[in-house]
């Protein structure tokens, strides 16, 4: 029985390090996102700022602006993918944290009745001793 509490706790270990690495990808995502939004922002703001050179640049700037249109598109579809790997090691991590429970309950119960079965031999057990 110690032997499964073992293999299952290093089971627990593994999902929780899965569970945190989903979470890490996705506030990877969200930081990427927000970047993408200040990017944005900024490019906005420098179109906006100077008339005089605004036809100079505009072409490249629009370009500029389209990319990061796409790019902010690709984060939005690999964070929902993210988001959906993310519930699901959440799912099995809850899993393997109440499989974990059951086995732990079950070892602590199984080396209860263990000792109880001991104290239950030294009781019945005759003593040598002699009365005075």
């Amino acid at each position: 029985m110690d032997r499964r509490l073992r293999k299952i706790e290093r089971v627990l270990a593994v999902q929780q390090q899965l569970h945190r690495l989903a979470e890490w990808r996705l506030a990877g995502l969200d930081r990427e996102r927000r970047e993408l939004a200040a990017s944005e922002v900024q490019l906005v703001a420098a179109l906006n700022q100077d008339e005089k050179l605004q036809g100079v640049f505009v072409e490249a700037m629009a370009r500029r602006l389209a990319a990061i249109a796409r790019d902010g598109e690709r984060v939005n579809r690999a964070r929902e993918v993210q988001g959906r790997r993310l519930f699901e090691e959440g799912r099995k991590l809850k899993m393997v944290e109440r499989m974990n429970d059951r086995v732990r309950r079950e070892y602590q119960k199984a080396f209860a009745r263990q000792g109880f079965g001991e104290l239950l031999e030294t009781l019945a057990r005759p003593d040598d001793a002699s009365l005075p």
